[in-house]
């Protein structure tokens, strides 16, 4: 059906007001079959006075609406495209980001309707200068050494969100964008992720991705006050699950290897994954040493450590129903929440090949008992 220049109009003023008002998205937003999305927005526009020809076929067309400024809170940014000047945004509402990461939440509302009727978008402007919380703890980490397991227990107890390697976070960190300019979106950007939406709003942590250590700076100039960990593990055990399933770190194509200090390598193998581990136990070290507020644990003090220095380290003495939530949370395996954690050291231990053990002792066995130094704990071999 061909709209009318009136009838586009209508829909067009009908979706601008829905886009402001989040209790009537919220009506929207559980409706997953269109001709229902449809009936009840048509309903909704008629209570407003006004018509909202067309849903359907605007569904069908998944068109991008522009608009200058940030959505209310509720929407929440969902990919930052610098090289468009573009930020992409999805309605949740106070749906809380329960699962392992933030990428895993977003397919869960992306497909909705309503978010294929107002595909907003905004220019990165939108971003600056948004109003919203600092972090109350920003979690580093070596990668495959336990920081999903503690992002799941600090975002368990309902206050608290964690926003997991979230993508519009890394996409301004790796941004072609002038130094000034990328504080302030790194500001505005976990501002609009972490702002009041009845979804966990109390306490907000940023587990961020693996190379983000090599961007410490940012982060301190973006947020001075803000506490922050870096977790490591006995390098062998690391090397062994990349060697299993590489992680998009150890990949060139998708990481550069420019983001570590490193050439391109001729073939991603052992030495170039330990290379990669390297440079971010570095600048994690580099970092504790400059900075008073860090922490530095070893995958083999959680959870326990989780009680005993990380939560005093953030500055949070849970409630006990707060801990018993993250003890739940402990219970299970971080990345298949469906099972029951099982420990793994001695397996990966018992995978380590000539390549990998090679690898380690050249690059990472050194840097682990630095990192051991550092942190108070006992240095270990990768074996």
């Amino acid at each position: 059906m061909q709209l009318t220049a009136d009838a586009t109009r209508d829909l067009e003023d009908f979706m601008a007001r829905l886009a402001e008002d989040v209790a009537a998205c919220a009506r929207l937003a559980d409706l997953f079959r269109d001709e229902d999305f449809a009936r009840e927005a048509q309903a909704l526009a008629a209570g407003w006075g006004q018509a909202a020809p067309g849903v359907a076929e605007r569904l069908a067309k998944r068109s991008v609406v522009s608009r200058a400024l940030a959505p209310p809170a509720g929407w929440l940014p969902v990919a930052v495209s610098p090289d468009e000047d573009a930020v992409d945004w999805a309605f949740f509402g106070a749906r809380r980001l329960e699962e392992s990461f933030f990428g895993e939440s977003v397919p869960k509302v992306w497909s909705a309707p309503l978010n294929r009727l107002l595909r907003l978008r905004t220019p990165l402007a939108a971003l600056e200068g948004l109003a919203g919380p600092a972090p109350d703890g920003l979690v580093f980490h070596m990668s495959r050494c336990g920081s999903t397991l503690l992002g799941r227990m600090l975002g368990a107890p309902a206050g608290a969100t964690v926003l997991s390697e979230a993508a519009p976070i890394d996409h301004v960190v790796r941004g072609d964008l002038p130094r000034d300019r990328k504080v302030a979106l790194l500001r505005g950007v976990v501002a609009a992720l972490g702002r009041a939406r009845g979804a966990g709003d109390e306490r907000l942590f940023l587990k961020l991705d693996c190379w983000h250590a090599l961007a410490f700076d940012l982060f301190r100039e973006a947020f001075p006050e803000t506490p922050w960990l870096h977790l490591y593990r006995t390098p062998a055990e690391v090397m062994v699950s990349h060697a299993r399933s590489p992680g998009m770190q150890m990949v060139p194509q998708v990481v550069a290897p420019a983001v570590f200090g490193l050439a391109q390598p001729a073939t991603p193998d052992a030495d170039y994954q330990a290379a990669v581990l390297a440079a971010i136990g570095e600048a994690a070290l580099a970092a504790f040493a400059a900075d008073g507020a860090g922490m530095l644990v070893n995958y083999e003090t959680l959870p326990g450590a989780v009680a005993g220095r990380v939560l005093p380290h953030f500055g949070w003495t849970p409630e006990a129903v707060e801990s018993d939530a993250m003890t739940a949370a402990a219970a299970i395996d971080a990345k298949a929440p469906e099972r029951a954690f099982r420990p793994d050291g001695a397996a990966k231990r018992a995978e380590v090949d000539p390549a990998v053990r090679a690898a380690c002792a050249a690059r990472l066995d050194d840097l682990h008992a630095r990192l051991e130094a550092a942190s108070g704990g006992p240095s270990t071999s990768s074996g």
